[in-house]
């Protein structure tokens, strides 16, 4: 008894091989999105604090306070990742660092956001 035919086959080769070329694409565009002038927005508590510049050579340390709160947010090298934090689950920390348009950073305890936003994207307010 034979499950498969041959046009099944081919038909499930044609559709995993649509499925990943739409996925690489995907992605390519995701990366090259932030072609433009990238930065990095701080909101705590909803209100945005402070926007900084995220470009090769530029280096600082922000203690970002809220209440009986704390994050080190540090930037480097085009990148920023929160250091330090005193919320208990630590997940803002463990993100890492991001430097890719439309990636962020959430600390929900401490109510800290950071977003990084492209100035010169192509992307509208809806694809992001």
């Amino acid at each position: 008894m034979k499950i498969l035919t041959k046009a099944d086959v081919w038909l499930i080769i044609f559709l995993l091989l649509f499925a990943f070329v739409g996925i690489g694409l995907g992605l390519s565009r995701l990366v090259t999105s932030g072609s433009g002038t990238l930065s990095a927005q701080i909101s705590v508590g909803g209100k945005i604090m402070q926007t900084v510049p995220l470009r090769e050579g530029y280096r600082q340390e922000i203690e970002v306070k809220n209440g009986d709160h704390y994050n080190t947010i540090e930037i480097n090298y085009g990148k920023i990742h929160i250091r330090e934090a005193d919320c208990p689950d630590q997940i803002c920390v463990r993100s890492g660092w991001i430097g890719i348009a439309t990636q962020q950073i959430v600390c929900l305890p401490n109510r800290v956001v950071i977003n990084i936003v492209a100035t010169d994207s192509d992307l509208d307010g809806i694809a992001r």
